[in-house]
């Protein structure tokens, strides 16, 4: 099991290496796009926002698993899906062990 100094220390690295890799969130283009996830390729930012973009909403708290049902708090993964929007961006900004959160991002 990590710790949270663990999870906190993964974040920070994430976000050093958004920031180096000059990452940005990903754009969801087509529902062929959408039937295809999982995998998800959202990329990792952490609290990075990189220029010319704004978080919107609040995130998504999702089961990273694969194995969530949709009563548990975290978001399935069919949830989830249902959750995206063709032509919005998103990226992950919060990672643990076993869920995560996901921020939809638009241009500003």
């Amino acid at each position: 099991m990590l710790s949270l100094s663990e999870i906190m220390a993964r974040e920070r690295q994430a976000e050093i290496e958004a920031r180096i890799d000059g990452k940005e969130p990903y754009t969801i283009e087509s529902q062929e796009e959408l039937n295809s996830m999982p995998p998800f390729p959202f990329p990792c930012l952490g609290d990075y926002i990189p220029s010319g973009w704004k978080a919107v909403d609040d995130p998504a708290f999702v089961d990273s698993t694969g194995m969530g049902a949709d009563d548990e708090p975290a978001m399935s993964v069919a949830q989830f899906i249902r959750w995206l929007q063709i032509g919005s961006s998103y990226a992950i900004t919060q990672v643990g062990q076993f869920q995560l959160y996901v921020q939809r991002f638009e241009r500003v």
